[in-house]
């Protein structure tokens, strides 16, 4: 289920919320398994959603070490889904095919239903009638969907979304001591020519029907661009397949100045890009999926944030920069369609110079950053101090270290 599409959205709400009531009116109260072998995952389909609950399925695996784990991905999510640790199989559930989906979560012969979807009715539907022994799921105030539960954890709109995550899986017991990890398909630089370069990796484009106002212009990427080429640097594009033809846009603006530029579209998924980050001397975003993935990898991420609000949906990352509009216009989205009444150019109100104090931050402000940055070592586990609410301001950079 696409938040970003209105139709759907409005289709889940007035014809899921009467449907999910029903069905719960009927409903016979399930029992906690006390040793379930068999649990089912099912997550936002959105790639940063997907991300940070690696950290919840690394805290059930040590909660439930000899259970199966079922990942009942959508086909948004299956290449973030292949990168999540502790899974023992990947199902891919068509969200907006309800007979279908009902029939494969029943076929699965569940003990435990854990779902960590935030706001829509449809999968709760789906978790009541999968046929698991016990079911969990958000209660988020004025969604109406924690009556297709046995047990529900609440959903909050003022913290971040990997503590709501943790709040979860502690209801079930767990003592949430993992962080976001992936584990990284094998593999060497998808570019040869890539090789013993310094890159800087810049990916432009937002997601869903309200995109263009998650994205910074290409004039603030060219001009970032400049000021920050030296020799040997290059700069590799990234996007999804769909975007490939800005991507090359924006190569040929770069190149028309000479500056060295690169496009890599994630036709295998994430896992090429995943590869590449982690030669980067740095990662440019814009707030999305892949900024998630560069800043749970360990690279220096900075994160340019718009509508989104830094202290829900920023990066989770040992190096992580957040850089907002200057007079506080944007941090509006909680759940990630709350568009309506607020201002469409946040993104344009963010100055390249914002960025580029971000970036020195990052960089111990060196004043050739990209020859030595002086930054430890990558790792896959990153900061846990993200319970707090974060403050954004163009000229105030949040660093994330090590918290309780």
């Amino acid at each position: 289920m696409k938040r970003g599409k209105a139709l759907n959205r409005a289709l889940d709400y007035w014809l899921g919320i009467p449907v999910l009531n029903l069905l719960a009116s009927v409903r016979k109260p399930g029992k906690f398994p006390v040793a379930p072998s068999r649990i089912g995952l099912l997550f936002n389909p959105a790639l940063g959603d997907t991300l940070l609950a690696s950290a919840a399925i690394l805290d059930i695996r040590a909660l439930f070490p000899e259970a199966t784990i079922i990942l009942f991905a959508a086909s948004l999510n299956v290449s973030a889904a292949k990168m999540l640790p502790a899974i023992d199989s990947i199902v891919v559930l068509p969200i907006t095919n309800p007979l279908k989906s009902i029939r494969i979560l029943r076929q699965s012969k569940l003990d435990l239903m854990l779902d960590f979807t935030a706001w829509q009715r449809i999968t709760a539907i789906y978790s009541l009638l999968s046929g698991a022994q016990f079911t969990v799921g958000f209660e988020r105030k004025r969604q109406h969907r924690h009556r297709g539960y046995d047990q529900t954890a609440p959903h909050l709109g003022n913290c971040h979304e990997l503590e709501n995550i943790r709040r979860f899986t502690r209801i079930l017991g767990s003592q949430t001591v993992h962080d976001p990890h992936l584990v990284l398909p094998a593999g060497s630089l998808p570019r040869a020519e890539l090789e013993g370069r310094k890159i800087v990796v810049f990916h432009a484009w937002a997601s869903g029907s309200q995109r263009g106002q998650g994205e910074w212009p290409d004039d603030s990427w060219a001009h970032l661009a400049r000021r920050l080429m030296i020799p040997g640097r290059i700069f590799l594009l990234t996007g999804a397949p769909s975007d490939e033809d800005r991507c090359e846009a924006l190569r040929q603006r770069l190149i028309a100045q000479g500056i060295p530029a690169k496009v890599l579209v994630g036709r295998d998924g994430l896992g090429e890009i995943a590869r590449v980050l982690t030669h980067a001397e740095m990662l440019v975003s814009v707030n999305t999926g892949i900024m998630h993935l560069g800043a749970i990898l360990g690279v220096p991420t900075v994160s340019i944030n718009g509508p989104t609000a830094p202290h829900r949906w920023g990066p989770v990352g040992p190096r992580v920069a957040n850089v907002c509009p200057a007079d506080g216009s944007g941090g509006f989205l909680d759940l990630g369609f709350e568009f309506r009444g607020h201002p469409r150019d946040t993104m344009q109100r963010i100055l390249v110079e914002d960025v580029l104090r971000a970036i020195r931050s990052l960089s111990g402000n060196q004043p050739n950053w990209g020859v030595a940055m002086n930054r430890p070592e990558r790792t896959t586990a990153p900061s846990r101090a993200i319970e707090e609410p974060m403050v954004c301001a163009s000229t105030m950079l949040l660093k994330q270290g090590r918290g309780a």
